[in-house]
């Protein structure tokens, strides 16, 4: 195990698709951390707001990074030569604006610039690319609500209402939807970005949290954090498969390489479910671990408390 020690605490490691490079969103820091394929620091991305979410779009070299924090409306400075129509589009093109709003930056990942940012209704918890990197999605714990964003013209489509605490989305290639899970009312969500609506609902027994889709199995991997169970579900039906229990409260999960990890975030373990067999193998890492993300044949996890990744075989 290798440990990354970083100037801020790590909010979560996110992977830049193929390439090996991660970025880091490192929270009320307002900063977001890019190492290299050795997980050696390049730079820091700076003026970000409380960044917690972020997701990547890398055929566009783009990432998207949303901010727990709220601000009032209209904060965003229009940039010269821009119109205030095309400003207005920015912010949703709403008649009116919400009583208060966070803000989504779009960032160029090679260069580190900020090359936009988006007023979105409320505060951002986690961030998603459709699988065409058409749209970019965030949730909404406090709205019940998740919104999306055209990448192509920067404006907020809509804001779509999904059920109590939204908290993760996932993109799922074979059918070009996302999938909202609502950790309030024990639901997942399959939303159609392109048009704005929620295709349907299913039911799971826990309060569904992280999510990942193995897409190639149709298999949707779910944290009950709260439960401390880890959920199995048909990407397709819907229909729950099986349910482990790893006990205690969870966070991050992940699948690959032939197993389900996940954080057992009161435990002080990263717990990993070999998928043909459910035999499962803990390594006790420190405390707090929280999010994780594999990349290549290394799974990065970061620590809620501590200013730090591991890095495990």
């Amino acid at each position: 195990m290798k440990t990354l020690t970083l100037t801020f605490a790590a909010a979560i490691a996110m992977p830049f698709s193929g390439l090996a490079d991660v970025y880091v969103p490192e929270g009320s820091a307002g900063t977001a951390l890019h190492l290299d394929e050795a997980f050696e620091p390049v730079g820091r991305i700076e003026s970000l707001t409380d960044v917690h979410g972020l997701a990547s779009a890398p055929k566009r070299g783009l990432l998207i990074a949303g901010s727990l924090s709220e601000v009032d409306p209209g904060e965003v400075a229009k940039p010269a030569g821009v119109t205030a129509e095309d400003h207005a589009a920015h912010h949703g093109g709403a008649k009116s604006m919400p009583d208060s709003v966070s803000i989504v930056s779009i960032v160029n990942a090679a260069s580190h610039e900020v090359v936009k940012r988006i007023e979105v209704p409320g505060g951002v918890h986690h961030v998603e690319v459709s699988s065409d990197e058409r749209w970019a999605i965030v949730t909404h714990p406090g709205l019940e609500a998740v919104s999306i964003i055209d990448l192509d013209s920067g404006e907020v489509t809509a804001t779509v209402p999904t059920g109590p605490v939204p908290e993760y989305a996932v993109a799922d290639p074979a059918t070009g939807r996302v999938f909202i899970s609502n950790a309030g009312n024990g639901t997942i969500s399959d939303l159609d970005p392109a048009k704005g609506y929620v295709t349907r609902n299913f039911k799971v027994e826990g309060g569904p949290k992280h999510m990942r889709l193995l897409a190639g199995a149709r298999r949707l991997i779910s944290a009950e954090a709260d439960e401390g169970i880890v959920t199995i579900l048909d990407a397709d039906s819907g229909e729950t498969l099986d349910r482990i229990e790893i006990g205690g409260e969870l966070h991050g999960v992940d699948a690959g390489l032939g197993a389900i990890y996940v954080s057992a975030r009161e435990r002080e373990r990263v717990v990993r479910i070999d998928v043909a067999t459910g035999e499962t193998m803990e390594a006790d890492v420190g405390p707090q671990p929280y999010h994780m993300t594999l990349v290549g044949d290394d799974l990065l996890v970061s620590s809620s408390e501590l200013p730090m990744i591991w890095v495990l075989n």
